[in-house]
């Protein structure tokens, strides 16, 4: 694994982002756009998580220099039992989280970074649900907690920040896809990092 520093993380998110900022932003519309169509009913809540995994899987083909479509990502959020693999992982972070807060917030803040990549390990790896928590919190710690948890609050404080400007809010919007290309980048790194040869490729199965 190549020690990437902090700065870096954000630098080279940055620039795998500009040759494909529409695309991702686009994509990410349509996915914010179905989620929200989801959420209308229960029945629809229990398909969000297959809608983020198809998310995840569109940001991974993206950044290896595949071309997925919505429909195909979106397909690939229910492929081979993704949707209930992504609902069951769900569930557990959750409950998992909301336990964590409630022991004096400091576990759930740890929790929630070591986590963090739980879900892409699920896309990206199709590991058990239990071991994907496993190697998430392993990968967290030899990439460094520290700076994990550092990239992550920079970024949800300048969220919070945005959130908190009505007008100015809107252009977090813009912001979105290079955000997004940050977390794939810091996954990357995590799994391989060493250089753009080494990334793994998705399965094929998953791009039609």
């Amino acid at each position: 694994m190549q020690d990437m520093s902090f700065d870096a993380f954000f630098s080279r998110g940055i620039e795998r982002t500009k040759p494909k900022y529409w695309s991702l932003l686009g994509n990410f519309c349509l996915f914010g756009l179905a989620i929200v169509v989801a959420a209308i009913t229960v029945i629809g809540i229990l398909i969000i998580p297959a809608l983020i995994a198809g998310l995840i899987h569109f940001l991974l083909a993206s950044a290896r220099g595949q071309e997925p479509g919505f429909g195909s990502s979106v397909s690939a959020g229910f492929a081979e039992g993704m949707w209930w693999k992504s609902l069951f992982l769900v569930t557990v972070l959750t409950v998992g989280l909301m336990i964590g807060f409630m022991l004096l917030i400091i576990p759930g803040i740890y929790l929630s970074v070591v986590w963090y990549y739980a879900i892409y390990l699920l896309v990206d790896k199709k590991l058990d649900i239990f071991e994907t928590l496993q190697t998430s919190r392993k990968l967290v710690h030899e990439q460094g907690f520290w700076k994990i948890f550092g990239v992550l609050l920079v970024i949800n404080i300048v969220n919070s920040v945005l959130s908190a400007l009505p007008v100015i809010g809107l252009l977090g919007l813009f912001l979105i896809p290079f955000v997004m290309m940050i977390f794939v980048t810091m996954y990357e790194n995590a799994i391989s990092g060493s250089s753009e040869d080494d990334v793994p490729h998705l399965e094929a199965e998953l791009i039609p």
